[in-house]
């Protein structure tokens, strides 16, 4: 038993030892190749369900800026010949430079209060909204709502003028 022990030690001393086996060269690109995949496909996901880019319609942005000026203009010749109450300009200055920011695409300003707009509108709709708010909701007869005017229609065409989505 021990000459079979010795003759089995022999052999293996007699082979030579072989190194560690390397895997196939095409698993290395299959390697490679699948992370790639999977960041091309994230990206190519991410790339075609991202929002449309919007046109800036110049031509209807300067037509809505001469309208709402207009507008404007509108409301002070009929305060100037007593058609309007300037509770009724207030509102209406309001009402166009709320229009003109929903008509330029860039936010529906409408049916948003003061509050909403200070969270979500462009600073200088927030500071005209804030200019003719109290004088919206003054009752007719006190004497604030004139002094306002002036500013209000003076910032509100400011807006119109300099405003861009």
């Amino acid at each position: 038993m021990l000459a079979a022990a010795d003759r089995a030690a022999a052999e293996l001393a007699t082979t030579e030892l072989t190194g560690p086996t390397s895997y196939a060269p095409w698993l290395t690109w299959v390697a490679l190749l699948l992370p790639t995949l999977v960041v091309l496909y994230y990206v190519g996901v991410t790339w075609w369900a991202r929002r449309p880019a919007r046109p800036r319609p110049t031509s209807s942005l300067a037509q809505a800026r001469s309208a709402h000026l207009a507008r404007l203009d509108e409301v002070e010749a009929s305060v100037d010949q007593a058609e309007l109450s300037l509770r009724g300009a207030h509102q209406a200055i309001s009402e166009i430079v709320r229009s003109f920011v929903t008509a330029t695409g860039s936010l529906n300003a409408r049916p948003l209060t003061l509050e909403q707009l200070r969270v979500v509108g462009p600073a200088g709709l927030v500071d005209v909204v804030a200019l003719v708010y109290p004088s919206e909701f003054a009752p007719a007869a006190q004497g604030e709502p004139s002094e306002r005017l002036a500013p209000a229609l003076a910032d509100a065409r400011a807006l119109v003028s300099g405003f861009e989505p």
